[in-house]
């Protein structure tokens, strides 16, 4: 009966039924085991989801969907795999247990990187969460969004917190990005993003530098803005160019305000220049630094053309007055107002003694602007004010003969006026004004020739109209005054 029991056995072992039965009991021991152990860690980030997280600032943190379903699936499948790997060994399938062994240690030499990964970027989520806690509480405690919601125009002032503080949030994430990958051995995308975070962080403390120069150079810029102004003001010279009439050129600001503004830019250039010398970009540095370095050497002949220009607007204003109240004395307003040209406005300021100060007020400033454009080497610019200026003074002199023109019209048909007939005096008096008119034009000398061409064709049509009118209309008259010369000459 031992033997048979023997016999029994040994056929079991070799027909591996053994075998069989503990690859059955491994994959139902790993299958109960997959199951309790996906079950639980759902649970666990089920629960671990159902916990509301609340930041200082007020704000939720984000949640993942479905992180618990997807977390048990991946525990399921990972103790299944390596429960299969188990039942292939036991029933020594090594053929097909190969790919899988293969796999599962991948997974396994690969797995403290993928929780290196994770580890990481569970820090990254707490150091962003913070910093964007910090600083969305920060920016409202301080009323740094009202500023800047106020500079961009935007309505939401707590809209600007929330946008800074989640831009804050992802730069945390993306510093922590080359970390994560280069622990996950991912170098095609890494070498790139470090480079970049390199010259990022090597260009900070640059950018720093400039910030503080730019800052500090700035405010003691409008320091000495405010004080020059001061000292203008008490010093009187703002009293003196509102007098002058300065704030009719400036503006309100007046005198104080125009030299502020100049010392202003003349402290904020150099601070400028050193703070893109700090930035250490020298295209741009060299291109702007260069164009302020020419600007701070020529600053000499710009304050000369500014004076030039400033003496020209006071020394211009007080000639205007008293150019005004000389041709007002001389009789200028009822002169022209003899002339016919009388205004319906009765606005002291359209009066004529009024214009010719304001013309005296532009012609002066108009030399002094081609003075500092000459100062300046702006030679073009010049060039064209000299030509405005010389066509301006041959306005103002055909002005000038056609007002005498018209007073020499007026007083010849006046002083025939009663002698001869209306027709004989109008066409005296238009005559004049026609002779006069074309003086004035070619005085202006745009286009000579035809001014000569017109003129001598509308004197000749005048000589030639009289001459058919005495000779058609007067045919009797030229009769009898041609047979008495006839009969002269025949006495003769």
């Amino acid at each position: 009966m031992k033997d048979f029991f023997k016999q029994i056995w040994k056929m079991i072992l070799d027909s591996n039924l053994l075998n069989v039965v503990g690859a059955i009991a491994i994959l139902i021991i790993g299958w109960l085991l997959a199951l309790l152990a996906s079950k639980k860690i759902s649970a666990l980030i089920h629960k671990l989801n159902a916990r509301k997280t609340v930041l200082p600032d007020g704000t939720e943190v984000p949640q993942i969907s479905n992180s618990d379903t997807f977390a048990g699936k991946v525990i399921y499948y990972i103790i299944m795999i390596f429960t299969v790997l188990g039942c292939f060994s036991v029933l020594k399938m090594h053929a097909a247990a190969e790919p899988l062994k293969d796999f599962a240690s991948a997974v396994a030499t690969y797995a403290p990187n993928i929780a290196g990964a994770l580890l990481l970027a569970v820090i990254a989520w707490i150091v962003a969460g913070i910093i964007r806690s910090v600083v969305k509480t920060a920016m409202l405690k301080s009323k740094l969004n009202e500023h800047l919601a106020a500079q961009i125009g935007a309505a939401d002032q707590d809209a600007v917190a929330e946008y800074t503080a989640k831009t804050c949030y992802y730069t945390v994430f993306l510093f922590f990005l080359p970390a994560i990958l280069n622990v996950l051995k991912i170098y095609g995308i890494t070498a790139p993003l470090q480079a970049m975070f390199e010259k990022v962080l090597t260009y900070i403390p640059n950018l720093i530098a400039a910030g503080a120069i730019l800052a500090v150079g700035l405010f003691v810029a409008g320091i000495v803005r405010k004080a020059v102004a001061g000292l203008i003001i008490i010093s009187r010279l703002n009293a003196f160019g509102e007098t002058a009439g300065v704030s009719k050129v400036f503006g309100t600001s007046g005198l104080a305000g125009m030299v502020s503004i100049v010392a202003y830019i003349l402290v904020a250039i150099p601070v400028v220049i050193s703070a893109l010398t700090a930035l250490k970009i020298k295209v741009l540095s060299d291109s702007v630094a260069g164009f302020f370095n020419k600007l701070l050497e020529a600053t000499g002949d710009i304050i000369g053309a500014a004076l030039i220009i400033f003496v020209a607007v006071l020394a211009g204003a007080f000639a205007a007055s008293l150019v005004t109240q000389l041709t007002a004395a001389l009789g200028l307003d009822r002169f022209l107002e003899s002339l016919g040209f009388k205004s319906e406005n009765k606005e002291k300021s359209t009066a004529p003694s009024v214009i010719v100060g304001k013309l005296t007020l532009v012609a002066i400033v108009a030399m002094a602007v081609l003075a500092a454009c000459e100062i300046l080497e702006f030679t073009q610019l010049a060039e064209l004010i000299r030509n405005f200026v010389h066509f301006g003074g041959n306005v103002l002199l055909s002005v000038v003969v056609l007002l005498i023109g018209l007073w020499l019209a007026n007083f010849a048909a006046a002083a025939v006026k009663g002698k001869c007939n209306e027709l004989v005096t109008g066409a005296i008096r238009v005559s004049v004004i026609i002779l006069t008119v074309a003086l004035a034009v070619s005085n202006l000398k745009i286009g000579d020739s035809i001014v000569q061409i017109t003129f001598s064709l509308i004197l000749g049509a005048a000589c030639i109209a009289a001459a058919i009118a005495f000779g058609i209309g007067g045919r009797e008259t030229a009769a009898a005054l041609l047979k008495s010369w006839m009969d002269k000459i025949n006495k003769k």
